[in-house]
């Protein structure tokens, strides 16, 4: 689908009112900024200079994405030991190329224009433990670690999913009775279930192309944007979560409102429990077992709290270590890491009907368990997504793991939902022709 300049940028509208562009400034950095030039020269010409101001602009997300540590604080996440090397079984470049991923009745697409079409900065597909497609633009490489926006949830996710398994956490356990500093706040009296699958009825607004949304208060305190800091305003997440009062007009429980203090409290509740933070248990439980190849890394905001919703940074061959260790229900050679439960779980998902009362209509049937987004329709998966295109997929019936850091100009999936779609079924349907 070759868009022209004009609907480009009509489509790019949303992120400009996200990030406070107007559209010809917009088109503007588009038409004259090469991404190439990003943070080139001594010092860097000013209108290529990425910074705390500008990082989420296109086409500077292209280059700090992939430098995040260069720009904000962050705690190491260590890998250990030998590397688990993922053998290679690639499917030849014209086989994959020639894969169509376009809608009846629409113009004809291949993979690689998908690829280019989302923005794609990395792409690693394995298939029954090999890899079968890996590239990679935009200066990416596959040392380079990747931030990985609201896919980061998945991680908090696993860490609380886990605890409740090994009998650590009672999922059913209210907020105010584990964090007595939620106790004044509308999260106190919701569960430790309702908080995990957003079901906790906590009224807050994430409409990234609404500059009046709850969100960008959020972002703005927590360090993101610091020209979004409202005076007054509590500095750092666990500051800001207390100050959540009102309820939704839905009983707790019953409605899925997709909210990333949700997340934040989520990661409170797990690191309080196990007495160490996230980052520190995925690097004990994940980094250092998996046979990494780099080091993770977890954004911090400015009170050194760990930004659990989006900040999580890795390298996409280490993530998809990852999804394939949740493919063989948690268990890494002789060792089981994870409970063989978690998949299961993830694998059934949460309540499609509380999902159908607020969730994107481009994710009609799914449900969200545990921080994990689930399909429960042929081919089957959950997924571990974050906005500008950051995608962790695993496919439980199709021993298929697909990992996708993007960055795309507007952070709303709800523009690239139908082609990655597509595109994962497509992928599926000819990977089930493949002799084993």
């Amino acid at each position: 689908m070759n868009l022209t300049w004009n609907q480009q940028i009509l489509r790019l509208g949303a992120c400009a009112l996200a990030i406070g562009l107007s559209l010809p400034a917009l088109a503007q950095q588009q038409k004259v900024l090469d991404p190439a030039l990003l943070m080139v020269g001594t010092p860097p010409p000013p209108e290529y200079r990425v910074t705390i101001d500008n990082w989420q602009e296109y086409p500077q997300k292209i280059w700090s994405f992939q430098h995040t540590s260069e720009l904000f604080p962050t705690r190491l996440i260590a890998r250990a030991g030998k590397v688990h090397e993922l053998p290679y079984a690639m499917l030849p470049r014209a086989e994959i190329d020639a894969i169509a991923v376009n809608a009846p009745g629409e113009p004809a697409m291949n993979w690689p224009q998908m690829l280019k079409e989302t923005h794609t900065d990395a792409i690693v597909v394995l298939h029954r433990g090999r890899i079968v497609e890996e590239r990679y633009f935009n200066g990416m490489k596959a040392s380079t670690a990747h931030l990985m926006f609201s896919a980061s949830k998945a991680m908090t996710g696993l860490m609380a999913a886990t605890l409740i398994q090994e009998g650590r956490l009672d999922e059913k356990a209210n907020v105010g009775s584990l964090v007595p500093e939620l106790a004044d706040s509308a999260w106190a009296g919701a569960s430790v279930r309702q908080v995990l699958d957003m079901t906790d009825g906590v009224q807050f607004t994430e409409i990234y192309n609404d500059p009046s949304s709850d969100v960008f208060r959020y972002i703005g305190s927590m360090g993101w944007a610091p020209k979004l800091r409202q005076p007054g305003s509590p500095e750092g997440i666990l500051a800001m979560l207390p100050t959540l009062k009102k309820l939704q007009v839905e009983p707790r429980g019953t409605a899925f409102r997709y909210r990333s203090p949700a997340t934040d409290v989520a990661g409170w509740i797990a690191a309080r429990t196990a007495g160490q933070s996230i980052s520190n248990w995925l690097e004990q439980r994940l980094w250092s077992r998996l046979g990494m190849e780099q080091d993770a890394r977890m954004m911090l905001d400015p009170s050194a709290n760990e930004v659990t919703f989006a900040g999580m940074i890795a390298a996409p061959r280490d993530l998809a270590r990852l999804g394939q260790l949740l493919l063989q229900r948690g268990r890494w050679g002789d060792a089981q890491l994870l409970p063989a439960a978690l998949t299961d779980e993830l694998t059934r998902g949460g309540d499609t009907q509380a999902f159908a009362v607020g969730g994107p209509k481009t994710r009609s049937g799914w449900s969200y368990r545990s921080q994990w987004w689930v399909n429960p329709a042929a081919p089957r998966s959950f997924a571990a997504l974050g906005a500008y295109g950051q995608m962790l997929y695993v496919f439980p019936d199709d021993e298929l793991v697909v990992v996708k850091l993007s960055s795309h100009p507007n952070p709303i999936s709800a523009v690239t939902d139908p082609l990655h779609q597509r595109a994962l079924a497509a992928l599926v349907k000819h990977l089930q022709t493949k002799p084993r």
